[in-house]
């Protein structure tokens, strides 16, 4: 019936209304963006994604969750599968393990999905958990070969939060942790404050978790992230991030050595020198703690390099001795600090 009707009009005399094109809201919600963004971040770094049940062999699982009630299924497709999970890594840590027997050496694995406190609905967290081991530059010409080390898996994690929309300076790493994790190199990061909401934990998988696991290589080193503690910004995420700018003009360094307290964490002295001036201040870097003859007992010192730039000129003499001077100064009031003579 339609056709005829458009035949006897005629096709050529029948307007054109073109759909409405206008968003009325985003098509994902703000934890949806997350979840895709934690992909895509992970991805980029190197990470391959696994996909499993949330359902666990509970041998595995009391190895990550020891304090945790076991939730336990009844029926069970499998005997392996007997549990719901309370740790990301009961899963990863199978299919890592898989993956070692099998002959691959250097693995970065990941999964994004619910873990579980309680038997009722809505007791479950969506969490970002990854493994890391093997080596780093394996069999390379161009740079050195080493073991996956801690600081690798820290680098991995908070540029994952940087890239989910939290600001660097916002990030506190602290040597509070889990049970489940090497209590000597390990770590973890809150939100602004010690005491503020735990973002992720990472570090390298405890010993004996490993040994029960009878993983061929030993050095495994794992993250988790809890998207549930990422709130909302108030500006979208692609409008917060500061677009890249190239300096035209000279770059300069200066070296520090502060005499600091023993139990001063680097990382806060790095973020204390870095707030002095975001603008002139382009890489804050440590590349020497000593200890020992002529360092006061207690006290460390701690050698940082700190790379200065202007995007609109080039900085003289004067402006490198006031800035050096305003670090000196602001960790001398923070810390405590003196410049080692």
């Amino acid at each position: 019936m339609i056709e005829e009707l458009i035949r006897i009009k005629g096709f050529n005399n029948i307007e054109l209304i073109e759909p409405s094109k206008k968003r009325t809201q985003d098509t994902l919600n703000f934890k949806q963006k997350l979840f895709h963004l934690s992909q895509r971040s992970l991805a980029s770094k190197g990470y391959m994604e696994i996909i499993t049940w949330s359902f666990t062999d509970s041998r595995i699982d009391k190895q990550f969750s020891k304090s945790e009630k076991e939730i336990q299924i009844f029926n069970p497709i499998s005997s392996d599968l007997n549990v719901l999970r309370r740790s990301i890594f009961s899963n990863l840590a199978i299919y890592l393990k898989k993956n070692q027997d099998r002959g691959y050496e250097d693995l970065s694995l990941f999964e994004i999905g619910p873990t579980f406190f309680g038997k009722n609905p809505g007791e479950q967290q969506v969490v970002v958990g990854g493994l890391k081991s093997g080596k780093i530059n394996r069999k390379s010409w161009l740079d050195k070969e080493r073991d996956v080390d801690v600081f690798d898996i820290k680098s991995d994690v908070i540029k994952t939060l940087i890239e989910l929309g939290i600001e660097e300076k916002n990030l506190i790493v602290s040597d509070n942790t889990k049970t489940s994790y090497h209590p000597g190199r390990s770590g973890s990061v809150t939100l602004k404050s010690e005491k503020g909401p735990h973002l992720a934990y990472f570090g390298e998988i405890h010993p004996a978790i490993i040994k029960n696991l009878d993983c061929k290589d030993k050095n495994i080193f794992g993250f988790e992230i809890f998207l549930k503690n990422i709130s909302e910004p108030n500006t979208k995420l692609r409008q917060s991030k500061k677009s890249f700018q190239a300096s035209d003009y000279q770059k300069s360094e200066r070296d520090f050595a502060f005499v600091i307290d023993k139990i001063f964490k680097i990382g806060a002295l790095e973020k204390i020198i870095r707030e002095v001036d975001d603008d002139l201040i382009q890489r804050v870097s440590t590349f020497d703690v000593y200890e020992g003859e002529n360092i006061p007992k207690n006290k460390k010192s701690v050698a940082i390099n700190v790379t200065l730039q202007a995007i609109d000129k080039t900085l003289t003499e004067n402006d490198l001795d006031e800035i050096s001077k305003r670090i000196i100064d602001m960790v001398s009031k923070k810390t405590g600090a003196t410049i080692r003579s």
